[in-house]
């Protein structure tokens, strides 16, 4: 494996998918829940790729998409529809639009630091396909 790939093989329970999607009042994309599923989070060039950390959504801090979700949120940087998924240090911000949710996937889209949304992938493999592609 590319030394630029990092997964996390301790898969998430489905207890705690149930537990995230309802604090967050979404439901995960069939393929996001797969990798969170199969692989729970990882990073990829040094950038992690949000996940369900297994810890109490009141105390949990990092990459927990819950928590950052509720950080977001609060300090008014994403609408609620917005789901962050993975932000570099360059200042992008990668995310699910639940406002264009398509069947049982949702789209993610890149926030560039101008503030401009473009779309990025139309679900969370072919996010993690692109991310990966370009770190090579």
């Amino acid at each position: 494996m590319d030394s630029q790939v990092v997964v996390n093989h301790a898969a998430v329970s489905e207890a705690w998918l149930n537990s995230a999607e309802s604090r967050l009042g979404v439901k995960f994309s069939l393929s996001y829940r797969w990798f969170l599923r199969r692989y729970n989070g990882g990073e990829i060039c040094g950038e992690e790729v949000f996940s369900v950390y297994g810890i109490d959504f009141d105390s949990v801090s990092g990459g927990d998409i819950v928590h950052q979700h509720q950080l977001d949120v609060s300090s008014g940087l994403m609408p609620d529809l917005s789901l962050v998924v993975s932000r570099t240090g360059l200042g992008e911000v990668f995310y699910f639009d639940y406002t264009m949710r398509e069947g049982d996937e949702v789209p993610i889209r890149l926030r560039v630091p101008s503030g401009e949304s473009v779309h990025y992938a139309s679900d969370s493999c072919e996010f993690l396909v692109t991310r990966i592609s370009s770190s090579l």
